[in-house]
């Protein structure tokens, strides 16, 4: 399906990839691309057949350039703009961070400012050889928000963010990697390849399993004790249908079939 926001949708074997195509302004984001990528991936989340979810730019023009400075001026000039624009914004990342689904974001070309924010709200980053990223509103006499900064504070650590923020430089794969930011990166030429084939690993994966820990590990970034009942949710999964096709599987020498139940 496609949004006339900018934000295509496919589904193909269990894997939906929500691309962004806005070429015209290097994939960067808008106010409408912002309430439509929240209502987007909450009806992907919704879809309990879906197995993973992959977010990426399209048509040459890199995962993003940020947001649209073009529409500074209408949409973020002023205290109460600057705050609406803002909560919308934080709506989007907090639906990425709670889908039921592994989100993974495929990373090439320019990931800057606002796009590099997405990226971070992604379980996974995986990034072409050509990708670059840059978090530069200090160079703009901006700032980010406090959902922003937290999504990034709890995946690079205070040093690394306050250099990025501070500095506001580019920075290449090699670096993205070393601060922990992808978890690894390829060629360009076989960029497609991978991210196609990591949807499929994810998507091969038990779904309660791949659900379970993509919801404790958010529990356990919340911080504060984790209750009887929490911390039951750990083995939760044992008592399932798919567990029990897992060992057996397992035991005949098969590839199991996981039907979420």
């Amino acid at each position: 399906m496609t949004d006339q926001t900018g934000l295509n949708v496919t589904i193909d074997d269990r894997v939906a990839t929500i691309t962004i195509c806005q070429p015209e302004r290097k994939n960067a984001l808008t106010k409408p691309m912002w309430g439509a990528l929240a209502t987007i991936v909450h009806e992907l989340s919704d879809d309990l057949d879906l197995r993973c979810v992959i977010i990426r730019g399209g048509e040459g023009a890199g995962f993003g350039a940020g947001a649209d400075i073009h529409e500074f001026v209408r949409e973020r000039s002023g205290f109460e703009k600057a705050r609406d624009y803002g909560m919308l914004h934080a709506e989007a990342l907090q639906t990425i961070q709670n889908c039921t689904h592994p989100v993974i974001a495929a990373i090439d070309g320019p990931c800057m400012g606002a796009s590099f924010v997405l990226a971070a709200a992604c379980d996974m980053r995986i990034a072409a050889d050509n990708a670059k990223f840059a978090v530069p509103p200090m160079k703009l006499g901006a700032t980010l928000g406090y959902p922003e900064l937290e999504i990034m504070l709890d995946l690079l650590g205070e040093a690394a963010l306050f250099e990025i923020l501070l500095e506001g430089q580019v920075f290449d794969v090699a670096r993205a990697r070393e601060i922990g930011f992808i978890a690894r990166h390829v060629a360009l030429e076989v960029f497609d390849e991978e991210v196609a084939k990591t949807g499929k690993r994810i998507a091969g994966g038990a779904p309660l399993t791949q659900r379970a820990h993509k919801s404790m590990l958010n529990r356990l970034r919340q911080g504060g004790s984790i209750d009887m009942h929490e911390f039951d949710e750990g083995y939760r999964a044992f008592e399932s249908v798919d567990f029990k096709e897992g060992y057996t599987a397992f035991l005949e020498k098969r590839k199991p079939v996981f039907t979420g139940k």
